[in-house]
């Protein structure tokens, strides 16, 4: 048995403790993107800040809320659950589990005060205590939770052992996974149309580009649709190890996305309707989408990134583009009192739904300048290796 070479050994041969150097990179370059977006999310709409009055300024010693809804408090609880996780993995890597668990929780309450003070000057927001607390409990559950991922806990290690079999090893996969990770979550965007990431023109009041018909709302629903499909369908397939058929892994996360449009339907906006979304448009979309993947997938790798990209930035210009659907907006009794925990799921939701592409372009992008210097294939030639001894 040869020793592998310099560099190798921690491509190939991930320690059975704790996790990979490149899991830890990956894990503070994702919560510094996670920290953009509740930033992003906490402070919409960035518009008619004012010095709060002296009440608002003591909101960490107000009364207990009169009224509190379970859904409120658990929107809150999640939303900081996957940041105190990434941070937890990047402090433990140099403090130790323990320690850096808590130093993840630490940093996340702080972030939350800091966005809950930064609330005092906008009208349209409330800073509170209780979201402070539900934010903390939160990232501390998020943190205490992540040895359970590393590769020698049971968990992990199923998990690690799935990943590697399918995708290929190194950070521009593990970021694409997580890419199409967030873009399942995008799908609770409750007005959106499927799949109808990066679109900002409300959040920039700019007004329509193009006046609504019906063949041209047809003809947008079903270009965006398109290209975020062959965007999405093509990274996964161009992470994945030679060997492996992509088109039922992509069916899967199509199908998971398909689903979780429904759920979002039933179960957040609960609407009568719950598959008003599947549109003529959209439908013609999904079906020319998964006939141009069937042979998209043949293409080589480096071909398969630099069409996603390609795709992602021109479905992000076409749905800003099109024209606004008129039958697509928020049931007003969601915007009643008591709603609060739907308005702050739709922030956070929305906020990732506008910044998804421009995370996804530069993944891509990434990936094909690591390809064209080499790294990709040095570290395939590696498991390769590995996978012969």
């Amino acid at each position: 048995m040869s020793n592998p070479a310099p560099g190798e050994r921690n491509i190939s041969n991930p320690p059975r403790t704790g996790f990979s150097p490149h899991t830890v990179r990956l894990a503070w370059i994702l919560a510094v993107a996670y920290l953009l977006i509740i930033g992003y999310a906490s402070l919409q709409p960035f518009q008619d800040w004012r010095w709060p009055p002296e009440e608002i300024r003591r909101f960490l010693l107000a009364p207990w809320p009169r009224f509190i809804t379970l859904q409120d408090v658990a929107v809150n609880f999640a939303a900081y659950v996957p940041l105190g996780l990434l941070l937890s993995v990047g402090w433990g890597a140099r403090y130790g589990q323990a320690r850096g668990a808590l130093a993840a929780a630490l940093t996340a309450a702080a972030l939350s005060l800091a966005m809950e003070a930064v609330q005092m000057f906008l009208p349209a927001r409330i800073a509170s205590n209780v979201d402070l607390l539900a934010n903390g409990l939160g990232a501390l559950v998020g943190a205490m939770a992540a040895p359970l991922l590393a590769p020698a806990q049971p968990i992990g290690g199923r998990i690690h052992s799935a990943r590697r079999r399918l995708f290929l090893d190194g950070t521009p996969a593990d970021a694409g996974l997580v890419i199409a990770g967030l873009w399942l979550v995008t799908q609770f965007h409750p007005t959106a149309q499927l799949f109808g990431t990066g679109a900002v023109r409300a959040t920039l009041n700019l007004p329509p580009y193009l006046a609504h018909a019906p063949g041209l709302a047809l003809g947008g629903e079903a270009v965006v649709v398109l290209l975020n499909l062959l965007g999405v369908g093509l990274m996964l397939s161009a992470f994945m190890r030679s060997g492996n058929r992509p088109l039922p892994v992509i069916a899967a996360v199509v199908g998971a996305a398909l689903a979780l449009k429904v759920l979002n339907a039933l179960e957040f906006v609960q609407a009568s309707a719950p598959l008003a979304w599947l549109t003529p448009g959209v439908v013609l979309g999904l079906c020319a989408g998964w006939l141009l993947l069937w042979g998209a997938v043949r293409l080589p790798p480096p071909v398969q990134l630099a069409v996603a990209a390609a795709c992602i930035v021109a479905a992000t210009i076409a749905i800003n583009l099109a024209p606004d659907n008129p039958y697509q907006s928020v049931p007003p009794r969601l915007l009643a009192r008591g709603a609060s925990h739907f308005l702050n799921f739709s922030g956070i939701v929305r906020a990732l739904s506008e910044l998804w592409p421009l995370l996804a372009t530069g993944l891509l992008v990434y990936a094909l300048a690591v390809r064209e210097n080499g790294e990709l294939p040095v570290r395939a030639r590696a498991v390769a290796r590995r996978d012969r001894l």
